[in-house]
């Protein structure tokens, strides 16, 4: 790699975004083991929507008392006081999740839109960790990307790792390389982290087959030693393909180019049931 991508010198915080949901542990546990790895801190934020407290407001919405049987409306202190308890389970299994790691770590929380406060707690940290979606039932269940994750995606100025899958580290990293200067920064994490684990890594070729606009570097160049990675090159613009290889490969997180083509929806969610792996988008 050259210099100026040096990954190590980059990361030196990792942001993950916390909820209640299965999705938001994996996402955490995987920052951790990426924490630890790369010897980065990891902060911890929980926000609170405010569409939580308008559930008070809803007349059908009731709570049992478990001795008497007596049916009573759920008011607004009552739903705080469980938003409070639930702010405080999650806290607690981040700390202990940290600790476990060994990693120096922050926590914040917030209120507002949650997508919104993500992404502004994000500007002090190198790399935001969400997971795929949370616990949101207005949405389809067929959806695999929640909304506040896509938006989280598209909108984000730092690299996003997203997980609906755990991390394997013994697996290598697969990075996919476009000849930008985004995937020159997935080379330099891939190898990065494949250094650490004392493993290779893979690397798909699909500079000519979706050539992009700031396209200025050439794949042979930019890896100083060839020997350290596996070169497969996708030579037609074929998805498929592209797919097929990302499964064939194996790896224990891929590694994207943030571009449009990447961010979309239906293309991002066959990457995740593909790779059947976390997913990296480098800037």
């Amino acid at each position: 790699m050259t210099d100026s991508d040096d990954n190590s010198e980059k990361l030196k915080e990792i942001l993950v975004a916390l909820d209640h949901s299965y999705h938001s542990r994996t996402a955490l546990e995987t920052a951790a083991i990426i924490a630890q790895l790369l010897q980065a801190r990891i902060h911890g934020i929980f926000v609170r929507d405010p569409k939580w407290l308008r559930l008070s407001e809803l007349p059908s919405l009731v709570e049992v008392e478990e001795l008497t049987g007596r049916l009573s409306s759920v008011g607004r202190k009552s739903i705080e006081q469980e938003i409070r308890s639930l702010e405080k389970t999650i806290r607690e299994h981040f700390e202990l999740i940290s600790r476990q790691h060994e990693l120096s770590h922050t926590w914040s929380s917030a209120e507002g839109k949650v997508a919104e406060k993500i992404l502004e707690a994000a500007e002090d940290s190198d790399i935001i960790t969400i997971g795929s979606r949370g616990r949101s039932y207005s949405k389809s269940r067929s959806e695999k990307i929640g909304s506040t994750a896509l938006t989280i995606l598209q909108k984000a100025e730092k690299p996003v790792l997203i997980l609906q899958k755990s991390y394997t580290p013994e697996r290598s990293p697969i990075v996919v390389f476009d000849g930008s200067e985004r995937s020159v920064s997935g080379l330099s994490f891939a190898s990065d982290v494949a250094e650490k684990n004392e493993t290779s890594f893979a690397v798909i070729d699909i500079s000519e087959a979706f050539p992009v606009d700031d396209h200025k570097y050439n794949l042979k160049e930019t890896l100083t030693n060839e020997r350290e990675a596996q070169i497969v090159t996708l030579q037609q613009a074929d998805m498929g393909r592209f797919l097929f290889l990302v499964n064939s490969l194996r790896g224990g997180i891929v590694i994207l180019p943030k571009t449009k083509r990447f961010t979309k929806r239906n293309v991002l969610e066959l990457i995740l049931d593909t790779a059947d792996s976390p997913v990296l988008l480098t800037i």
